[in-house]
């Protein structure tokens, strides 16, 4: 699987755009991607854009610290809204399902990795506004080196760690494969069926809803809308289609 680690900087903060909801105002000054394939980093600036839209479009999983809800949907606004639709694994989202409230990358970097970060999203932004591109993109791809060695623990140990005052508290990490929950989003999203093994028994679904744990789907097997878990399915491919199938 060609799985790619990002994050980004900003041209401009949430107090010069009106607040949050205002995402799409502003910009994009540098996005940071780790190739786990070419084991490779890499910075694209604005003039480099067209390149980095190739390289997601031939990704097939997407890593990020809170990318759902911030990078992809400022990446939309300069790439397009076909960015929202790629299949993605979001660290901070999978900590906040087991927790109940929003984690810090550094929070977590710290108690996890003993590591932090190199300064905050207001360094970035003053390096922006002075043109300073090597400390700019060395912030950037600082986070992504965090977020992939973040990624590796949780998917070798099964678990992370935040900050909680002065204790180090674990976070459970309740994903099976993340190469399977991009496969069960993408069919989700582009109304795909899924051949899937299960409960010992070959299935053809149709997915109706998945928050990341629970598969809920119609079972051509069983001719009824059942409910799965992720980390039961022991097998599972799309089945490709030019129509959508419901």
């Amino acid at each position: 699987m060609k799985t790619l680690v990002l994050d980004l900087e900003t041209k401009k903060s949430f107090d010069e755009v009106g607040g949050a909801h205002n995402k799409h105002l502003l910009g994009v000054s540098v996005v940071g991607v780790y190739d786990y394939e070419a084991d490779s980093f890499r910075a694209y600036r604005e003039d480099r854009f067209t390149d980095l839209a190739e390289a997601l479009k031939a990704a097939e999983l997407l890593v990020g610290f809170n990318i759902i809800a911030f990078d992809l949907p400022v990446l939309a606004s300069v790439l397009g809204d076909w960015v929202r639709g790629l299949p993605s694994f979001d660290l901070m989202l999978e900590a906040q399902k087991v927790l109940g409230h929003r984690v810090s990358l550094d929070s977590v970097a710290k108690a996890t990795l003993a590591m932090t970060k190199l300064g905050s999203g207001l360094d970035a932004l003053d390096y922006y506004a002075k043109g300073d591109w090597e400390r700019l993109e060395r912030y950037c791809l600082e986070d992504v080196k965090l977020t992939r060695d973040l990624y590796d623990y949780a998917r070798k140990h099964r678990s992370l760690y935040f900050q909680k005052g002065n204790h180090r508290a674990p976070i459970p990490m309740r994903f099976a494969d993340a190469g399977l929950s991009a496969l069960f989003e993408t069919a989700l999203h582009e109304q795909q069926l899924i051949n899937m093994r299960y409960g010992a028994k070959e299935r053809t679904i149709e997915v109706k809803n998945f928050d990341g744990i629970y598969i809920k789907a119609f079972c051509h097997l069983r001719k009824e809308l059942l409910t799965f878990r992720l980390d039961r399915v022991e097998s599972a491919e799309l089945i490709t289609s030019s129509q959508p199938l419901f």
